[in-house]
């Protein structure tokens, strides 16, 4: 087998900032949750992160149509619901950004088209 002349190499990038116990790219959803619990992360600080994640990749991998542009007031909205509920509605993915496929509705305005250009404009 012949090898790719073409190959890109991009650096591993592990974000591990003082304030975090553990590496944000590689965290589960439960040390995310605990991470929160403790205070050492917020949602605003997660979305933030991934969205430099995506400015800084998808133009090299076009993983990522469209971004929702509520992220962020989402963030917040979470952060203030698990300080009022003292850490308490910290389960599962509340919180927590999530990437979806095209061919999955949300209840915002991010368009639902399943690749085609037909449904483009297409909310649920």
């Amino acid at each position: 087998m012949g090898t790719c002349s073409n190959q890109i190499t991009l650096p591993l990038l592990l974000v591990i900032s003082p304030s975090f116990a553990f590496a944000i790219k590689e965290a589960t959803v439960n040390q995310i949750q605990e991470a929160f619990k403790r205070k050492e992360l917020t949602s605003r600080d997660l979305v933030e992160f991934y969205l430099r994640e995506i400015n800084a990749l998808n133009l090299l991998l076009c993983a990522a149509l469209e971004v929702n542009s509520d992220a962020l007031d989402q963030a917040d909205r979470a952060d203030k619901e698990r300080e009022a509920a003292h850490g308490e509605c910290a389960k599962g993915l509340h919180g927590i950004p999530v990437l979806l496929k095209g061919n999955i509705a949300t209840r915002d305005q991010l368009n639902t088209t399943a690749g085609s250009y037909a449904l483009l404009g297409s909310v649920w």
